[in-house]
C-alpha cells in the first residue's frame, strides 16, 4: 500500500469516526420539585409538553433536551458532521409539585444532521404532543423526496412500561410530476401494516422499546423502513 493510498484511507477513517461520534448521556435526577430540577447541566430544553400518562390525576411531563455548546466542547464533540444530541425524558407527577424520573431515550429524538433540514422544526403539526397515555412525536424532512413520520408512544399502566404503539409516515417524490403521496401506517399492537387500501399482517413484528428505538432504521417489510 503506497503513501497516497494510506493517506486516503486515513482521511476516510477519520470521516467515518466523525459521523459515528457519540457523546456521554447525561444523568437525570431521580426525584425532585418541579421539572426545572431535572434539567441536566449544559443541556437546553428544546421541547416540552404535559399530560397524565398513568391516569393518577397528577401532571406528568415529556421533555426533549438538547446538548448545549459547553457540554459539547467539554466532550470534544464535532458539530461539523454531527447534529447536537437530543434526548427524551419522561417525568411522572406525585403531587405537591413533586416529580419522579420515569424514562429516558437517547435515540428516539432525531438530530439535525442529515442534510434534509431539522426534522423537529420542519413538521407542520408540531414535533411533540401528549394525548391521554400517549406521547406523539412528529418529524419531517427531505430534499427531492419529502417525508413525514409520526410515532405514538403509549404508557401501559398494568405492565408499567412504554411501548411504540403506532407509526404513520408519508413520502412524496417532488421530481415526479403528479406523483402520489405514499402513506404507510403500522399498528404495533395488532401487528398490521396499511399502505393505501392494502393491509398486510406483520406477525413477526417485535414489541419496540422506545428507550432504545431509533427512528427511520426499522425495516418491517422489504423496502419499508420506519
Amino acid at each position: 500500500m503506497n503513501r497516497i493510498t494510506l493517506l486516503v484511507f486515513a482521511l476516510f477513517a477519520l470521516t467515518l469516526s466523525a459521523f459515528a461520534q457519540k457523546i456521554p448521556s447525561p444523568t437525570i435526577l431521580q426525584e425532585g420539585k418541579g421539572y426545572d430540577a431535572f434539567q441536566p447541566k449544559d443541556w437546553d430544553v428544546a421541547l416540552i409538553d404535559s399530560g397524565d400518562f398513568n391516569n393518577d390525576l397528577y401532571e406528568d411531563y415529556a421533555i426533549v433536551y438538547q446538548a448545549g455548546t459547553d457540554y459539547l466542547n467539554t466532550n470534544h464533540f464535532d458539530t461539523k458532521f454531527n447534529g447536537n444530541p437530543r434526548i427524551l425524558v419522561v417525568l411522572f407527577g406525585k403531587g405537591n409539585d413533586s416529580l419522579v424520573f420515569n424514562m429516558k431515550s437517547d435515540s428516539i429524538i432525531l438530530r439535525n444532521n442529515n442534510g434534509e433540514g431539522d426534522p423537529i422544526t420542519n413538521t407542520v403539526d408540531g414535533p411533540l404532543h401528549t394525548d391521554g397515555n400517549q406521547i406523539i412525536l412528529n418529524y419531517a424532512g427531505g430534499v427531492s423526496v419529502q417525508w413525514t413520520a409520526q410515532y405514538k408512544l403509549a404508557w401501559r399502566n398494568k405492565e408499567k412500561e412504554w411501548v411504540l404503539q403506532s407509526y404513520k409516515g408519508t413520502e412524496y417524490n417532488t421530481n415526479e410530476e403528479d406523483a402520489p403521496i405514499k402513506v404507510t401506517e403500522v399498528d404495533f399492537g395488532k401487528k398490521l401494516m396499511k399502505q393505501d387500501k392494502t393491509k398486510t399482517p406483520l406477525p413477526n413484528l417485535p414489541k419496540i422499546d422506545p428507550r432504545t428505538f431509533r427512528p427511520r432504521t426499522l425495516e418491517v417489510a422489504p423496502g419499508v423502513v420506519l
